[in-house]
């Protein structure tokens, strides 16, 4: 029982491992939706977007048909779509 525990944690690091690195370099199919302080959305992108991690919790950066999008101080809702 311990085993298959054991292999099935694993299995979940090696898809995230693997969803990792596909979204490095190839990024993934998703959906982003901004919203403002008052919880209306006021943007939504969509398509294969490669999100870039960035050091402050106030700003997201991600590339959108070959332009860079920065959003500082909204809410974002990031869904990876099938």
């Amino acid at each position: 029982m311990a085993l298959l525990l054991f292999l099935g944690g694993c299995s979940q690091k090696f898809q995230r491992g693997v969803k990792d690195f596909q979204s490095k370099w190839v990024g993934l199919e998703r959906k982003v939706t901004v919203y403002s302080a008052t919880g209306e959305p006021v943007g939504v992108y969509q398509g294969r977007i490669d999100i870039e991690p960035t050091e402050y919790g106030n700003k997201i950066k991600f590339a959108h048909d070959g332009k860079m999008v920065l959003i500082y101080n909204m809410g974002v809702v990031v869904e990876e779509v099938e």
